[in-house]
């Protein structure tokens, strides 16, 4: 499968949106540590929440972009998935909190895996920041598996770990933000060249 970087041209347009995601992550992550004791109840809400105006704006992002991004049909039933279970989640509460701890683990780790790949491609760029996307993602799918293999842990133990992995992930894509604005630039400086190049054989 080719790179969703590669073919879709609305993210390299848009990097600064990856830039404002990532630091909206580091701010939710910075509000859960420093209100711990609150932050069990409203992670419920805000997950839900979160969940519910992701899948709206990725069903966008799908449905817009769907002839620059291969495959794009598991782009927009990703976001069904989440536009649904974040409603469901959000207006049955009581539901949410039984399931919360795993449905974080699951989130994050998928999150996780999905910042291998995008590693992965910016390595094939050849940026150098594809090293701190791995040790990102490490860290989210490590968070991730202590709370799926210790379900039973304190409200407050979830809430640290889900802070954390806030933390990763927001870093996650304020580096790709940036990897990914350095690749817009190149690929403006290579087409400059190419037209000077073009000018200078037809002798303009």
């Amino acid at each position: 499968m080719e790179s969703a970087i590669k073919k879709s041209k609305f993210m390299i347009k848009n990097w600064w949106l990856l830039l404002v995601v990532g630091t909206l992550f580091i701010l939710a992550g910075a509000w859960t540590i420093n209100t711990p004791q609150s932050s069990y109840v409203s992670l419920v809400i805000i997950f839900a929440s979160f969940m519910f105006v992701s899948g709206i704006f990725s069903l966008v992002f799908s449905i817009t972009n769907r002839k620059e991004i291969d495959d794009w049909g598991w782009h927009l039933a990703g976001s069904v998935f989440d536009f649904v279970v974040g409603a469901i989640l959000f207006f049955h509460p009581a539901v949410t909190m039984a399931v919360l701890p795993f449905m974080v683990a699951f989130y994050f780790l998928f999150k996780g895996f999905a910042t291998f790949g995008f590693a992965a491609d910016m390595r094939k760029y050849g940026d150098k920041g594809w090293g701190w996307l791995v040790f990102s993602g490490i860290l989210s799918t490590v968070f991730a598996i202590m709370i799926i293999f210790n379900p039973a842990l304190g409200g407050l133990t979830i809430v640290v770990f889900t802070a954390f992995a806030f933390f990763s992930l927001g870093f996650f894509n304020i580096i790709l933000a940036f990897s990914l604005k350095k690749l817009k630039e190149r690929a403006g400086n290579f087409k400059e060249t190419v037209g000077e190049i073009k000018k200078s054989v037809s002798g303009e």
